[in-house]
């Protein structure tokens, strides 16, 4: 096994590195890396369930969809990630979460910090969260990956996950939500973020016997951008690939209550009906030209400024009905 070091903290290029050591090489790889601040769901997630709406619009934070499942994490500054990406002869050690936690529960442990598995994959200490884990297999290999809340700003993950929404009907995995902490308060002496990362990576590297550290070459860095470009920041997998589903909304509109329904199939808005229109012109026609659009706030932010009228509609009450078509 080898310990690549990626510097790279682009949310989109970090996971497509990853299925780019998955598919196309036969490297037993362990990494620790950084993202700039981002949200990142799971592979069978809706982002409209799982992230906070104004979030989402405002586009503060962006979200990328990973490969494996589970459920969405936030990612940034105090928050560090690991995978591992392996080779596995044996069908059933292809998934095996506690081979690949055991080293970093017992650097905690050797801390002080009470660390243990909670679950299948979750991290916790004094029954908080700590790490989310996630895997994916493809053919013989699988990534395990996942992160460790080391001194991150839990108020901005708490910020900008969505709470349970009854209105959105769906079969698309629902994270759970769950009490997270830091680690850096357990710690029985001060520590920073790198001496953090430098200690756990030397004890992951002697727990696996890794002696020998690799970099991304060029045409690797080339053929994982073409990744990014052509899967990652697009909208068919952001949010096309989500399971379909129903949004169902009431707006006031100007004293006027109304309910709106619309259905999602691959990302493209396939039905919408309104009750209670009473002749408003406005949203007649944004109701006419949802059909056939994509699900997304770019778009449909886009589709009502398009119909816009100052005269009939001011601009907090269109912000305000983008807001709840999400």
């Amino acid at each position: 096994m080898f310990f690549l070091d990626n510097t790279s903290q682009d949310p989109w290029f970090n996971l497509a590195a990853e299925e780019y050591l998955l598919r196309q090489t036969d490297m037993n790889v362990f990494m620790l890396w950084e993202n700039a601040p981002c949200l990142v769901i799971g592979k069978h997630q809706n982002p409209v369930m799982e992230i906070n709406a104004s979030c989402l619009i405002e586009n503060t934070i962006p979200f990328v969809r990973r490969i494996s499942g589970g459920g969405t994490v936030f990612h940034g500054p105090g928050n560090l990630n690991f995978s591992f990406i392996t080779t596995s002869s044996d069908q059933e050690d292809k998934i095996n979460f506690q081979r690949f936690t055991k080293p970093i529960l017992d650097y905690l442990k050797i801390k002080g910090i009470p660390a243990e598995m909670t679950g299948k994959s979750n991290l916790t200490v004094n029954g908080l969260k700590i790490s989310g884990n996630a895997a994916h297999v493809f053919k013989n290999r699988s990534i395990h990956h996942g992160t460790l809340l080391f001194d991150a700003d839990l108020e901005a993950v708490n910020r900008c996950l969505r709470k349970v929404d009854p209105d959105i009907q769906t079969k698309a995995v629902q994270s759970i939500r769950a009490n997270v902490t830091t680690l850096k308060p357990y710690f029985r002496d001060f520590i920073t973020y790198d001496t953090f990362k430098e200690e756990l990576k030397e004890f992951i590297c002697n727990d696996f016997k890794i002696k020998e550290e690799i970099k991304l070459n060029k045409i690797q860095r080339n053929e994982i951008q073409k990744l990014v470009i052509n899967k990652y920041k697009t909208v068919d997998w952001n949010f096309g690939y989500s399971p379909s589903y129903q949004l169902n909304r009431k707006l006031n509109l100007y004293g006027n209550e109304i309910k709106i329904s619309v259905s999602v199939n691959k990302g493209l808005i396939s039905t919408v009906t309104i009750e209670n229109l009473n002749n408003n012109s406005f949203m007649q026609e944004l109701k006419e030209k949802l059909v056939g659009k994509p699900h997304n706030p770019e778009a449909v932010q886009k589709l009502i400024k398009e119909i816009f009228d100052e005269s009939t509609l001011e601009l907090i009450q269109s912000k305000s009905i983008l807001y709840q078509l999400f």
